[in-house]
């Protein structure tokens, strides 16, 4: 690396001047890299808001944008040694999928396989290193209800992200398995979906950003690199275009009606074999029923091993008859059972319900009384259409107990 990270920010910090050389980092992709188009102006894009903030707050620093529209990874690699290797950054971040994973009208598999797509970020990322460049791994953002592709199989059918959701995994897994960087757009888009926002409202036509669609993007990338630059990485307050960005975009709702009338399962812990590692939507025995965000709402991991398996503990055995399991108004639930066990070891099935998806619909079990401690409750399989940038989140508003 011809200039030492470490080294630049610390000059910088310790200085307070502007002499050291500015750190030099290229971003290689397709069009929403390149981000120019109708209503976004060069300043608008995240590059120009990353260069801006980093070398406000960080260090010097030079943002290269090399993106280009309707390109793979296949691609990216014929030009990499020209277009990124020549520039001698000190960091690339690289984001792929889009254009990898898109199925064209007419077609049933997308442009270029999984396994070709996950070999290419692998080969790029070692090529940079080759240089002396420390590569960064970025997930697409998800797709929304505008995209145009909807219109037609499969996307019709199963939902924009439908094959997109797998080349974000895959770039997960690359980035876990070298150890580099990762912005994982994906994710910070599908929370804040999750926590109410339009991601529609964040892009021109349900695939490009707008201006504020990349501020939210480069918000998602400030501390990976701010913290590559020894920096804080807390950015810069939003714009007012923006607004708040991230898990603060959240639409007003009224403060929740917990109701407990006899829910024995009202405050209790529970165990899962499918966490949400994003740690949102925790509150399946919150007493909050009328809701499916965040806020009262109760989320799986997006795994796609079944059936997940949650378990409420109860605390002592108890006399139970009755079992209630709201739905949500959206995802994926489909058919569940219903388990009760006395030792958390011997489970008996008390019931089991196939829900339509998004229904919001409550299911009453009813059984003879007997006594139990533990209630679990078993998603089977899913809808298999993509919410909240997956297909196997499994979402509920509430599980209660009751002894009668």
């Amino acid at each position: 690396m011809h200039n030492t990270i470490a080294a630049i920010a610390a000059l910088t910090v310790l200085t307070g001047c502007g002499s050291a050389a500015p750190v030099r980092i290229v971003c290689l992709g397709d069009s929403i890299t390149r981000g120019v188009r109708q209503g976004v102006s060069q300043g608008q894009t995240y590059e120009a808001l990353l260069q801006n903030w980093l070398t406000t707050q960080v260090a010097p620093t030079d943002v290269v944008n090399v993106g280009i529209g309707g390109e793979r990874t296949d691609q990216a690699i014929g030009r990499l040694a020209k277009d990124v290797v020549a520039k001698k950054p000190d960091i690339v971040t690289i984001m792929y999928g889009t254009n990898d994973s898109a199925v064209d009208k007419g077609e049933s598999e997308p442009r270029l396989p999984l396994a070709t797509y996950e070999s290419n970020l692998r080969l790029i990322v070692d090529r940079l290193r080759a240089a002396g460049i420390k590569p960064v791994l970025m997930s697409s953002p998800p797709l929304g209800r505008q995209f145009a592709y909807t219109a037609w199989s499969p996307y019709r059918e199963r939902g924009p992200n439908c094959f997109l959701i797998d080349y974000v995994k895959a770039a997960r897994a690359v980035a876990a398995d070298e150890a580099v960087g990762l912005v994982d757009n994906f994710a910070a888009w599908a929370e804040a979906s999750f926590m109410g926002t339009d991601i529609d409202t964040l892009m021109t036509d349900g695939c490009h950003p707008n201006p504020a669609g990349h501020e939210f993007i480069a918000r998602t990338m400030y501390p990976v690199l701010a913290r590559l630059l020894g920096g804080e990485p807390t950015p810069p307050a939003p714009s007012e275009e923006a607004g708040a960005i991230g898990p603060a975009i959240v639409k007003p709702q009224p403060a929740p009606e917990r109701r407990v009338e006899g829910n024995l399962a009202f405050g209790k812990p529970y165990t899962e074999t499918s966490h949400n590692v994003f740690g949102y939507a925790q509150g399946l025995t919150d007493g909050i029923k009328d809701r499916d965000g965040r806020d009262g709402g109760y989320a799986t991991g997006d795994d796609d091993t079944y059936p997940k398996l949650t378990t409420i503990d109860l605390g002592a055995p108890q006399e139970i008859g009755r079992i209630l399991v709201h739905n949500t108004g959206e995802g994926n639930t489909r058919n569940i059972g219903l388990q009760v066990s006395l030792d958390g070891e011997q489970f008996e099935q008390v019931g089991q319900h196939e829900f339509a998806q998004g229904d919001g619909a409550v299911y009453e079990c009813t059984f003879e009384p007997c006594q139990a401690r533990y209630v679990r409750i078993s998603f089977m399989d899913s809808w298999l259409t993509e919410s909240h940038g997956s297909q196997h989140f499994m979402f509920l508003r509430e599980l209660e107990v009751f002894a009668e």
